[in-house]
């Protein structure tokens, strides 16, 4: 009986110490946790999963006529605009970039020696046929080439007429292979993850000019290539008879575009966009239909809002666009620019309904460069952590009612992380200097399927759908509703997570002295200084940029001012600091220290400004980028890195060396000259004009 009583009272005393312990709390968010818990209530995962199947359930060859009819994808985004009851619903034709496109309409490829067997076939999988592919009908023996890239890879071997084994991409090796070797045509494995399934087929395409002799291209998987690769180690000839029909059709760039009308400030839109189509060929489940149901769903959710009387309508406008990958964008942007005006800010979404651990996944946002600092950021992140602590906390009992879960759905963890920016997606576009509209991105990474005859509809998940909606629709009635109060709010949100940052920055820029040698102490005690400089300047735009949401009320301004000063209070302390340490470490290794001056060369660089010039901003920043590449520039592996960034910095204000040291801070110290030699570059390409202050 004694003992029984003690075992009593020490679970009782257990349960009084786990009781008195303070409960885990979900972090603040920027909506009141029962307009949260209304969204969750409406959002569907599995209404979206089901459009997801709907838009590519299976792997289909798209049919001729379709090219120039208009695209099943686009006909079943606007049936469904329609349905969920957007203010507006329309397909918008594009300008098309040639007469005609590539269309596949038959492919096979068989062993007849040493075995007669059937390894691809386009009615089966069509990314089996690599885009560009031309009609044939030949019998050939196969030599493997390797990576076939390099002319070693062709050393004592005979290709002339016969089809080019490639370990890698097709292209890569079609130049040698076929145009000058005289293989009739390739086989190419390559895809993303063959190591978690051998069996997938990566798209590919060959890219064959008017003057290149035409020619095919056949993807296989990792299994297959290597069945034929060992048969050719055995020295077992392997002969392949391939069968390829194809055409040049006319066809339409199109795309769909809804509308959620402000109820006050309709001229003011937030902007959601995720690609229908990556060519025309082949389109992914999870890239990109997964983001594309995922708007449509977060459109449904807030009219179904509305119309019940949960919510009111949002003061701004909220604009979904669902478009050909970046092309598409960009042409929407240039044929309606008084629209393209409106946008305050978008959130691109990219690959966003994937399984997380089935996938080996995390949800990530990227935010915006170095060159848009914004309140956006902050304001998404504050939901998506939000999220990830809620759907920790779910299994207390405290936190029950904010579980995220679809009923056929997962019960993956939400595993998410907030990156910087990569870009890769139709938010570059919006991001770029010729547009400059602040917008992050939702997407799913890694993939093991990408790019693969794998990416279909069984590898998402209706929970991790109702997730992503879930934050879109939180985002966007945020921001297209914010006002004065909010403001103060994300003001708030923004310092707060800023000082963060800037500690990260200070950290960086304290490191950098204390790893240099004596040589590089004082480069390194100027690149720290910078750091810590541009770091502060860009929590000092970030904070501004909330303005957008105060109106012209006198509270806000005079809060920012106060938060503005103290971070320029921040910075003085912090530079007074990274002198001491520069100093210290030069006592350390017995260096005089120097003086922080420019250089004769940053001294001519600060007074050269880079404008750009009205016809950068309407022509194909892309298609500049060739234009340089063309030059044959011999300029430092970094300026091809920050090139985005560089372009991004020009407005007109900014010098070479400014532009220079706001790139630096964000890909590491850039050779200065290399960065002229850029600028000037990119004046012969007719993108800048070079002006003296």
């Amino acid at each position: 009986m004694k003992k029984q009583l003690a075992v009593l009272l020490m679970v009782l005393f257990l349960v009084a110490v786990t009781l008195a312990q303070p409960q885990e709390k979900l972090p603040r968010t920027l909506l009141p946790l029962k307009l949260l818990q209304e969204i969750i209530n409406e959002a569907n995962g599995e209404l979206a999963l089901q459009n997801e199947i709907f838009l590519t359930g299976v792997n289909r060859n798209r049919k001729a006529e379709e090219y120039a009819s208009g695209y099943y994808e686009t006909r079943f985004i606007l049936e469904k605009l329609k349905e969920y009851g957007f203010d507006e619903a329309e397909i918008v034709n594009l300008p098309v970039r040639g007469e005609k496109t590539w269309d596949a309409e038959e492919a096979e490829l068989w062993v007849v020696e040493p075995v007669k067997k059937k390894i691809a076939d386009l009615k089966e999988i069509p990314t089996v046929l690599c885009s560009g592919s031309a009609s044939t009908e030949v019998t050939a023996e196969l030599v493997d080439v390797g990576l076939g890239f390099s002319e070693d890879h062709y050393k004592d071997k005979d290709l002339n007429g016969k089809i080019a084994l490639v370990y890698g991409s097709p292209e890569r090796a079609r130049r040698l292979a076929v145009e000058k070797y005289g293989a009739v045509g390739l086989i190419g494995c390559s895809s993303s993850h063959p190591e978690f399934d051998r069996d997938q087929i990566g798209w590919n395409s060959i890219r064959v000019g008017q003057k290149d002799k035409p020619t095919f291209a056949f993807m296989v998987s990792e299994r297959t290539y290597f069945d034929m690769k060992m048969a050719l180690e055995r020295k077992t000839k392997v002969v392949l008879r391939a069968r390829v029909k194809t055409q040049m059709v006319p066809y339409k760039e199109e795309m769909a575009v809804g509308l959620i009308r402000g109820s006050e400030k309709p001229e003011e839109e937030l902007v959601l966009t995720a690609h229908l189509f990556e060519g025309f060929a082949k389109q992914g489940a999870n890239d990109d239909a997964s983001g594309c149901v995922a708007i449509l769903e977060a459109g449904r959710v807030i009219k179904k809002m509305i119309a019940d009387g949960t919510i009111p309508a949002p003061k701004r406008s909220i604009r979904f666009l669902f478009v050909p990958e970046i092309s598409g964008t960009r042409a929407y942007i240039l044929k309606y620019p008084e629209i393209a005006r409106r946008f305050f800010a978008n959130i691109n979404e990219d690959m966003v309904g994937e399984a997380l651990v089935k996938n080996l996944s995390a949800f990530r946002l990227e935010t915006t460069p170095y060159s848009l600092p914004t309140y956006l950021n902050d304001v998404v992140a504050s939901f998506v952590e939000w999220m990830g602590a809620s759907q920790r906390l779910a299994q207390d009992h405290g936190w029950k009612d904010y579980s995220v879960l679809s009923p056929a759905g997962s019960r993956d963890p939400f595993y998410y992380t907030i990156d910087r920016f990569s870009g890769g997606s139709d938010h570059i576009v919006f991001i770029d200097g010729a547009v400059k509209v602040p917008a992050v991105m939702f997407i799913c990474w890694p993939d093991m399927w990408y790019h693969t005859s794998g990416d279909l509809p069984d590898k998402s998940d209706s929970t991790q759908l109702k997730r992503v909606v879930t934050l879109t629709v939180a985002s966007a009635l945020f921001l297209a509703s914010a006002g004065p109060e909010e403001a103060r709010a994300i003001l708030n949100e923004v310092n707060s997570r800023g000082l963060g940052r800037l500690g990260e920055e200070k950290g960086r820029a304290v490191d950098m002295i204390l790893t240099a040698g004596a040589k590089n102490l004082a480069a390194a005690r100027k690149e720290a200084v910078n750091i810590v400089e541009q770091a502060v300047a860009r929590e000092k735009e970030a904070l501004s940029s909330a303005g957008f949401f105060a109106g012209s009320g006198r509270e806000f301004a005079v809060l920012r001012d106060t938060k503005l000063k103290s971070l320029d209070q921040l910075k003085a302390a912090w530079l007074g600091e990274l002198e001491i340490i520069y100093r210290q470490a030069c006592l350390r290794v017995g260096v005089k220290p120097e003086k922080l001056v420019l250089t004769p060369a940053e001294v001519k660089l600060s007074k050269i400004v880079p404008v750009r010039k009205p016809a950068a901003a309407k022509g194909d920043p892309w298609a500049m980028m060739l234009r340089l590449r063309e030059m044959n520039l011999q300029l430092a592996p970094q300026i091809y890195q920050a090139e985005f960034e560089l372009r991004n910095f020009i407005d007109g204000k900014k010098s070479v060396l400014e532009i220079r040291n706001a790139a630096s801070a964000e890909y590491g110290p850039l050779p200065l000259l290399e960065v002229e030699k850029y600028f000037k570059a990119l004046e012969r390409a007719g993108m800048v004009e070079l002006k003296k202050k």
